[in-house]
């Protein structure tokens, strides 16, 4: 898995586009240089846990919005985790997986 600044730097330029801001719209919002900005997106800075909150602020998220990552992952780091969840789940459990799986590959 990828670490966390540079996963953390995804979710903010994820979450950026979506509301159509440019690096230099959102740094004027959190009150960072927009070189600050570009280095967390980047993976090279992190931020505090006060810009942490700035972000989800000018973002209209919640701060834990920003630490999922689990569709970031790589393919096979996403297999891996889901064969791990499957191998610890009741019968019962895995049967239902199957249901839920089944339905989404049948589209």
């Amino acid at each position: 898995m990828a670490n966390i600044k540079i996963l953390f730097g995804r979710k903010i330029r994820e979450y950026r586009k979506r509301k159509n801001y440019t690096q230099s719209q959102l740094a004027e919002m959190v009150n960072v240089d927009d070189k600050h900005i570009s280095c967390i997106e980047s993976g090279k800075n992190f931020p505090s846990p006060d810009l942490i909150e700035r972000f989800a602020n000018a973002l209209d998220i919640e701060p834990k919005d920003l630490f999922e990552f689990y569709h970031l992952q790589d393919s096979k780091d996403l297999k891996f985790e889901i064969i791990s969840m499957l191998e610890n789940i009741s019968d019962e459990e895995l049967v239902l997986a199957y249901k839920y799986i089944r339905t989404f590959l049948l589209k």
